[in-house]
């Protein structure tokens, strides 16, 4: 096996690692998942130069990636007056960051087919392991009240897992679910009972795991998801019996110990998220065409008087709404890049539906995905980044450089 699979199976194994290690660099808290992508993509770069003559790009991708990745470099640069070098330098690595991600797209379809049906089994695997490490979380280690300090928040009784926080967890559980239900679903047709049960109760683990982190964008998105998949399927009566197991579910989900966050008719937390988005859009007003500079709106809510520099929360450097965040970060002109960017994977992904099921949970999962992301900033968090890329360069298409066994 080549090097360029060991360190994309290293990088997507370090995936199960969460945000309970971080490596400081250049004031910054990098995580593990960071580090494995970056040195993939290191080396790939390194392999597509030896192999520059052979190479072909996905135009239905490569275009609308380049599109963005430049708007928002030249949007870093045109705010680079207002920033320190330290926090240019910073708000750059973010941009690394994402472009190494996107690179993943990329990197897949060079592999072969073989090796592509062990990423898919290797995806299996990572979540599993997240879902059992969440349980194990939720029975010994039932809040993060020792690691306030650290930025992160209580959340008292509540799932989180790897993530160190429900909310994300929850959206992750959701994603990793969709997957599961599609393989369960492609047994059922072929009646391999064995892999229904084995994959059945992985994915009623799954879904039990969505309602003990207490969050509502997770349910919510569990919930537009499964209706997708449903109605793509034209099984609208399971449907309609699915959104009636959810409601249950809510009722039944463990109530011994009432705290806030296990409260899902709570307050505090939509207040938040309102403050949250009003701050963003006055900044927005500001600065509609071009933003403030790709991933520095941790420095611009400092100049605003929104937060203090030495706010040790995880929260600071960021808005709860995705698309907010492109908003203000990059001016209406990347907010129009980012929404190229975003149909060209729902559209490519519906037109290979019936192709490969790969399609399918890509699709499923965009979708349920945006929808998350207007409650947490999903759509630029690092791990469901990595699935989603993963998944984009699971789909058929063109073979590109292959890389010797």
């Amino acid at each position: 096996m080549g090097l360029l699979k060991l360190l994309f199976i290293l990088a997507i194994f370090l995936f199960t690692f969460g945000e309970v290690i971080r490596v400081p660099f250049a004031g910054l808290s990098i995580k593990l998942i960071d580090i494995g992508v970056i040195v993939l993509v290191f080396y790939w770069i390194l392999f597509i130069i030896k192999n520059f003559k052979k190479i072909k790009i996905n135009k239905d991708l490569g275009i609308p990636i380049l599109i963005f990745s430049t708007i928002v470099l030249f949007s870093l640069l045109l705010n680079s007056r207002l920033l320190s070098g330290k926090e240019f330098f910073v708000s750059f690595l973010y941009l690394i960051r994402w472009i190494s991600y996107a690179s993943i797209a990329f990197i897949i379809p060079m592999f072969n087919s073989s090796f592509k049906i062990k990423i898919k089994n290797l995806l299996v695997s990572v979540g599993s392991l997240v879902v059992i490490l969440g349980f194990i979380q939720y029975l010994f280690y039932p809040n993060l009240r020792n690691l306030y300090y650290l930025g992160w928040d209580e959340h008292l009784y509540r799932m989180f897992s790897v993530f160190l926080d429900p909310n994300f967890a929850g959206a992750f559980f959701s994603l990793y679910f969709f997957l599961i239900a599609e393989i369960t679903y492609s047994f059922i047709k072929k009646r391999e009972l064995f892999k229904i049960a084995i994959f059945g109760l992985l994915g009623l683990l799954t879904f039990i795991a969505i309602f003990l982190t207490y969050s509502r964008s997770a349910i919510l998105m569990l919930i537009i998801g499964s209706l997708t998949f449903l109605f793509l399927e034209k099984k609208r009566f399971i449907a309609i019996i699915l959104v009636l197991l959810v409601f249950i579910s809510i009722f039944l989900a463990p109530k011994a110990f009432k705290t806030e966050g296990t409260d899902l008719f709570r307050k505090v937390s939509s207040e938040a998220r309102i403050s949250s988005a009003k701050q963003a859009i006055s900044v927005f007003a500001k600065n509609p065409v071009m933003g403030i500079g790709f991933n520095s709106y941790k420095f611009a809510r400092f100049r605003y008087g929104f937060s203090a520099r030495n706010d040790p929360s995880h929260a600071e450097g960021g808005t709860d709404v995705s698309l907010l965040f492109v908003l203000v970060t990059t001016g209406l002109v990347g907010f129009v890049a980012y929404i190229f960017l975003l149909s060209r994977i729902i559209l490519l992904s519906y037109k290979k539906i019936k192709s490969t099921y790969i399609a399918k949970v890509l699709f499923v999962s965009i979708v349920a995905l945006i929808v998350n992301s207007f409650f947490i900033n999903s759509l630029f968090y690092s791990f469901f980044m990595v699935w989603i890329w993963v998944l984009v360069g699971l789909l058929p298409a063109g073979r590109e450089v292959t890389e010797n066994k």
